[in-house]
């Protein structure tokens, strides 16, 4: 079985000052001074796709598993923190521009990968990857790949036939589902939420291993023609999550305290 994560490294926008939001919608909010980070929902797909690889080979499954990023060298470190995990085949698609927000040529991209480079039997992605957050990237690759495609994955399970099941999040509660490969798994609240950290015995056994760089042209995929076709943001803002705020007077904590009481907590009290 050939199992294949895909993941988004992308900046941390809570990082990110006010300021840095006032950019023109065109060129996005300024992002060189903040650090780059998986989000939640690839990070579990990550490791779930680990740990179903370590459970099929308790089936004595022949299981290799693959990661695939798209964007340029910021994913490359954490590419060879997965191959030091056991990821055997690690690849970054580079597409030449920023498709933060088309979700059309990312999934293009991801399904000419699998369909013509990787020949993946089981695809885990994020059900959502920011700042877009559009949630509709693996339905577009499984629609693309022509295979069925379970949203709001929580945990998957191997089963000695080769077949997985998934369990899902529905409004009416979870669901579990024996799958047929191949198929595409997007990812959602799940339990395990953390990527487990390699050794520093890992890393070094793998520090030489390259890493595999392909291009969009090699995919036969028109990104330039694709971004025509995406409606991208008119412009972008900063939520204003800050909360009002008194700074409480005295110059002990006893007479802050009875500062607290006086001025705050007593007419509350008295309204009661």
């Amino acid at each position: 079985m050939r199992i294949l994560a895909s993941f988004k490294i992308t900046p941390d926008y809570e990082a990110l000052r006010p300021a840095d939001w006032t950019a023109d919608a065109a060129d996005g909010p300024e992002t060189r001074y903040v650090r780059r980070i998986l989000n939640c929902f690839d990070e579990s797909a990550l490791e779930l796709a680990l740990r179903l690889t370590e459970a099929l080979d308790g089936h004595a499954v022949a299981a290799e598993l693959g990661a695939l990023s798209i964007g340029g060298p910021e994913a490359d470190g954490h590419l060879k923190t997965l191959q030091a995990l056991g990821y055997r085949r690690t690849t970054r698609v580079d597409a030449g521009a920023a498709l933060d927000f088309a979700p059309g040529v990312s999934a293009a991209l991801i399904a000419a990968f699998v369909r013509r480079v990787d020949r993946s039997d089981l695809l885990l992605l994020g059900s959502r990857s920011g700042p877009g957050d559009s949630g509709i990237v693996p339905f577009l690759v499984a629609e693309r790949l022509g295979w069925p495609c379970l949203p709001q994955v929580t945990d998957v399970e191997a089963l000695p036939n080769g077949r997985v099941r998934a369990t899902s999040a529905a409004d009416d509660g979870l669901v579990r589902a024996t799958l047929r490969l191949p198929c595409v798994l997007a990812v959602g609240n799940a339990a395990v939420s953390h990527l487990r950290v390699p050794t520093l015995t890992q890393r070094l056994a793998c520090r030489d291993r390259p890493l595999d760089v392909v291009g969009a042209a090699a995919l036969e995929v028109d990104v330039a023609a694709g971004l025509l076709r995406e409606a991208g943001p008119a412009s972008l803002e900063v939520i204003d999550r800050s909360r009002p705020g008194v700074v409480v007077g005295g110059a002990t904590p006893r007479e802050k305290a009875q500062a607290l009481y006086e001025e705050h907590l007593k007419p509350l009290l008295e309204m009661l």
